[in-house]
């Protein structure tokens, strides 16, 4: 490296007056000066002794103390134990410092001090690593490097206000983002919709001003012609399920959903089955709603599940499919829902007896075990 010693030693002016945090001796394999910051490749083993101690978070400065059950942080947690070499690429570990002061090297290992060091941002990050080091020992993180940038200075206060409110400007990617990473997706993106479009955050658009299917409709009419059970309607039903189903783009239940052979057409019939379905849903009077009829209200997904059966569902895709798609949503999904209706709620009926005060539909109407049973045979 052989730059270090004379890049630290252009520090930076109108240092302020000692933090009073604590000083940390690390062997960086790079460093860069730039005009506001220091910026290092640092072995991840060096760097986490900074937030040993139950008051870490105090003598650091840190906004936040460790969040230990967060599922983000469970998440930093896991992928330290099972990839700790590739734990430092995204992210920085952002420090604020009084001085950096270059080391005396010994051979050819380049050493500097970081005195009065503040940990601006970056702790759930090093505490995950922490944990993990005291688990699995200090060779399990000897591939693991940390890009860490060093604020001294005026610079130390500007960046520790600028980073106390980034998460104000931050739009955190979801799983409904990364199915971009997913091929098949990019295949639907790519494809020829003739007037139509497909993205992942607007769904399926028809022209500047037709109808649009976002992609949670896109997704619950994809399950609602599933199979052979009602596992992925009830799944799909919840946002909570569509995130997690999202989230996971290669098991086999996202994969049975969105698969190499989906074409634009098969998804255009996917929605408009559903859309027929649960309209026919929305006329069925208010009075058979009461009671066990409750479960059109509390499992809709359900009942458009049952009705689409009569559907050639693994002919979906299938673009030389003669099926009248057309005629049989506009003749015969009415009936077809009316009698899913009148069928589940008579198995309903007999499989739950209502408790009085209990909630008893509220409670057992979206429960995937009474869809299972309901359906058993369909």
């Amino acid at each position: 490296m052989g730059g270090v010693e004379q890049i630290m030693n252009e520090g930076f002016p109108d240092a302020p007056a000692p933090s009073g945090g604590p000083s940390i001796l690390l062997r960086p394999l790079s460093a860069s000066r730039f005009s506001r910051s220091f910026q290092l490749e640092v072995p991840a083993a060096e760097l986490v002794g900074l937030v040993t101690g139950a008051d870490s978070a105090r003598r650091l400065r840190t906004a936040r103390g460790y969040l230990h059950d967060t599922p983000e942080t469970l998440a930093l947690e896991q992928r330290a134990r099972e990839s700790p070499e590739d734990f430092g690429l995204p992210g920085w570990i952002v420090l604020g410092a009084d001085t950096l002061v270059p080391a005396r090297s010994e051979g050819f290992a380049d050493r500097v001090w970081i005195h009065g060091t503040e940990l601006i941002d970056g702790h759930q990050r090093l505490r995950a690593m922490a944990l993990v080091l005291d688990e699995l020992g200090p060779d399990h993180l000897a591939r693991t490097l940390l890009k860490v940038e060093v604020y001294c200075g005026a610079e130390r206060e500007r960046a520790r206000r600028l980073f106390g409110c980034a998460d104000r400007y931050r739009n955190i990617r979801n799983a409904q983002d990364r199915l971009l990473l997913c091929p098949d997706i990019g295949r639907l993106v790519d494809a020829d919709w003739e007037g139509w479009s497909f993205c992942v955050r607007r769904g399926v658009t028809g022209g500047p001003k037709g109808r649009t299917y976002l992609l949670p409709e896109v997704t619950r009419a994809l399950a609602c012609l599933s199979g052979p059970g009602p596992e992925l309607a009830h799944r799909a039903a919840s946002a909570e399920g569509l995130m997690s189903l999202w989230d996971d783009i290669g098991s086999p239940a996202y994969r049975s959903l969105f698969h190499a052979r989906m074409t634009p057409l098969g998804v255009l019939r996917a929605v408009e089955a559903y859309g027929a379905a649960r309209d026919a849903l929305q006329r069925i009077p208010k009075s058979r709603r009461q009671g066990h009829g409750r479960l059109i209200t509390y499992a809709p997904e359900l009942i458009h599940w049952a009705a689409c059966r009569f559907l050639p569902r693994a002919r979906l895709h299938d673009e030389s499919c003669d099926f009248d798609w057309d005629r049989a949503l506009r003749q015969e999904m009415g009936s077809r829902v009316e009698t899913a209706v009148a069928d589940l709620v008579r198995r309903y009926e007999h499989l739950v007896t209502p408790e009085p005060g209990k909630g008893t539909y509220f409670r057992t109407a979206p429960e995937l075990s009474l869809w299972t049973e309901l359906t058993r045979g369909c």
